[in-house]
């Protein structure tokens, strides 16, 4: 039970790692003419679930890692 009140790193760390490169992805997408409107907001879509699931590690802040 006490493992459940405290942030999850590990978690976090990976997350990060997915989010960074989530970035990366939508913002080379935006710029590129050949990728469709409905494309960028599944990318939109993926980035919000994935710092969704950030926030449930219980780590306040990705400079906190």
């Amino acid at each position: 039970m006490s493992g459940f009140l405290r942030p999850n790193y590990r978690r976090a760390r990976a997350l990060a790692l997915e989010i960074e490169a989530a970035r990366n992805y939508l913002h080379e997408a935006r710029g590129d003419p050949s990728v469709e409107a409905a494309e960028i907001e599944d990318l939109k879509a993926e980035l919000h679930h994935l710092e969704h699931e950030f926030f449930k590690t219980g780590v306040t802040s990705e400079y906190d890692l």
